[in-house]
């Protein structure tokens, strides 16, 4: 690949980070983890993950405070209640996949999005009120553990798994549960980036530190910079029901395609 196609494939990349990060409270690396492995030669499933993650750091830092403006609670206290769980949760996700090898771990990134995908269309999706929202400071920290354990393992940042299961045991309303998914997702992620930079080298591509791939994360985040005001007004304007349909159908699709290359492409 070019030079030139390369950085504009990055930026397209970017660009639907941003877009489903803001919207939907996801952390892109649905898109981010299979483009990696599609589009950069040599990349394995170790580095694209870890790569990953260290671009939603910056991008969900961003959405936090554009998703935050005009709000009084910034969810501070949640989010670190949560993030207790899911710091040490992402280094553990990360510590047992690093053991396993590139084509079980895409294995594992095609589990957790299987899963997820089947859940979101066959679990209701709760509308959960201010007034509904109860604080439950040890349940945060068990569903930051998942939540970690998910990132770590996947590199999808953990919004599939947090999302979800805020709303069902009522911590945080809907309006405000994509701010709340990329405040946790800062701090996880930046504890699985940080654990894949410490990891060997899998890829054997220059500018790579561990497992960490720099020259595409100023790329991405570029983009997803222009994807996400978009994205923003989408999740405003966006019912629990189409949020719903949308996130099934986008990982049933980066599903379906993940399976085609682990069975006849590796």
């Amino acid at each position: 690949m070019s030079l030139f196609l390369f950085i504009v494939g990055m930026l397209l990349v970017g660009g639907s980070v941003g877009l489903i990060s803001a919207a939907l409270g996801l952390g892109g690396g649905l898109i981010m983890v299979p483009a990696f492995i599609e589009l950069i030669e040599g990349m394995d499933a170790h580095t694209a993950k870890g790569t990953s993650l260290a671009v939603i750091v910056f991008v969900a830092a961003t959405n936090v405070w554009r998703l935050n403006r005009g709000h009084a609670d910034r969810q501070w206290a949640l989010a670190g209640s949560l993030a207790l769980g899911s710091i040490p949760g992402s280094w553990m996700g990360t510590w047992l996949t690093g053991r396993l090898p590139a084509r079980a771990v895409l294995w594992v990134f095609i589990v957790f999005m299987g899963i997820a995908a089947v859940r979101t269309f066959l679990v209701d999706a709760r509308a959960v009120s201010e007034d509904e929202v109860r604080r439950r400071g040890l349940v945060a920290a068990g569903i930051g553990l998942l939540t970690g354990l998910a990132a770590g393992a996947t590199g999808l940042g953990g919004g599939f798994v947090l999302v979800p299961l805020a709303l069902i045991y009522g911590i945080v309303s809907d309006k405000r549960v994509v701010a709340l998914s990329n405040t946790v997702m800062v701090a996880t992620c930046l504890a699985g980036a940080a654990s894949h930079a410490l990891s060997a080298n899998t890829a054997g591509e220059p500018w790579t530190i561990g497992q960490v791939y720099l020259p595409v994360v100023p790329l991405v985040f570029l983009g997803a910079q222009l994807g996400a005001p978009a994205g923003k007004r989408i999740n405003e304007r966006m019912s629990l029901r189409t949020r719903k349909i949308t996130m099934g159908i986008l990982l049933l699709l980066i599903s379906a395609r993940l399976i085609y290359r682990a069975l006849f492409l590796t």
